[in-house]
């Protein structure tokens, strides 16, 4: 499953011969900063320090400079540096521009480096004589990240769960139910709740153990989606997410399960594993408890993790020197085909 995300920045350079741009060997755009990811774009007037033919006379490089350890992406970057227009001639139209361009797809994290360069955009007279509008320059990049996501997002069930209820919808009424969570009140309709969950339809009480992640349920039920912001009375935070894959697994909501997995996914570091590991083993969600396992197996995360308080499951733990439950071996015989295998799937970094 893809999503993308992406931004744009643009930056002045200086050229020609003053002051300024004699200063100027390097010039660094603001950070561009989404999710996990914050990148910088690095300008270089006259090429970049150890190009070949950068100095006097020289060539404008870009650089593209990864600061965080995201992980799993593919990035389209695209930088265009803009032309002087030339003066309109009477009776005549708007005249074309003909802008330098460079563009490329890859995947990151790369093999050993966080640096993506683009040497001889244009060469430096080229820019001065034809780009350049009080001395300096303006270059345009634009950034978009393609995040690989390995849980799966089933299709959602939200059209085929309210079929019917346009022509049945005046005969809900008022809200006729109400659930008391944490000191608040929600008061919903038992058919809508039914509806959405075969648990509900039995049991409209209990499950959720915090008015926010109560309020995040309802909020799928009823919107087919999890929360944003501070919508159910406090930020989105990975505790909120793991509350509410415990209360989908307890109201029958596998989709829902699967969401906060991918949430949870995308959190995943040696700091978190041990808690996401828990709770994907008791709250019977095998696709995040396989990725945990499959986390742990690369270089020194399963050391690490250990390093930190150990790991738990729902009816064991994993202790490298006590007793070796099943997926203690599981985890190391993934361990051992990791490494001889060199899967490009297994190879995650940890961020502490």
């Amino acid at each position: 499953m893809q999503d993308s995300v992406g931004k744009f920045v643009e930056i002045s350079i200086p050229c020609g011969g003053g002051p300024a741009a004699a200063a100027a060997a390097e010039v660094v755009s603001k950070e561009i900063a989404f999710d996990d990811h914050a990148w910088t774009v690095h300008c270089y007037p006259r090429g970049a320090p150890g190009e070949a033919g950068a100095g006097a006379g020289g060539h404008l490089s870009i650089h593209l400079v990864n600061h965080t350890n995201a992980r799993n992406a593919k990035v389209l970057f695209e930088a265009i540096v803009l032309r002087r227009a030339a003066p309109v001639e009477v009776g005549g139209g708007a005249p074309a521009r003909d802008n330098h361009h460079t563009s490329s797809v890859f995947e990151y994290p790369p093999e050993g480096s966080r640096r993506f360069s683009w040497p001889r955009v244009a060469s430096a007279r080229d820019v001065q004589e034809r780009c350049a509008v009080g001395g300096y320059a303006t270059v345009v990049c634009g950034l978009a990240v393609l995040r690989h996501n390995p849980v799966p997002a089933p299709p959602s069930t939200f059209a085929a769960d309210v079929v019917g209820f346009l022509e049945a919808r005046k005969k809900f009424g008022d809200p006729d139910a109400s659930f008391a969570v944490g000191g608040k009140t929600f008061d919903v309709v038992r058919k809508v709740l039914a509806a959405r969950s075969p648990v509900l339809k039995a049991e409209l009480e209990g499950g959720a153990t915090t008015a926010s992640t109560f309020c995040a349920l309802l909020l799928y039920l009823y919107c087919d989606r999890l929360p944003r912001g501070t919508e159910c009375g406090c930020p989105v935070t990975m505790d909120l997410v793991r509350d509410l894959l415990a209360a989908a697994d307890w109201y029958g909501l596998d989709r829902l399960k699967l969401l906060c997995a991918r949430k949870l996914w995308d959190d995943l570091s040696v700091a978190t594993v041990s808690k996401t590991l828990w709770y994907a083993d008791r709250y019977r969600c095998p696709e995040l408890k396989s990725l945990c396992i499959d986390f742990l197996a690369v270089g020194d995360n399963f050391k690490n993790a250990l390093g930190r308080g150990g790991l738990r499951l729902a009816d064991e733990e994993l202790a490298a020197d006590g007793p070796r439950p099943r997926d203690l071996d599981e985890l190391r015989r993934r361990s051992s085909s990791c490494s001889s295998s060199g899967s490009v799937s297994n190879k995650r970094k940890a961020r502490d």
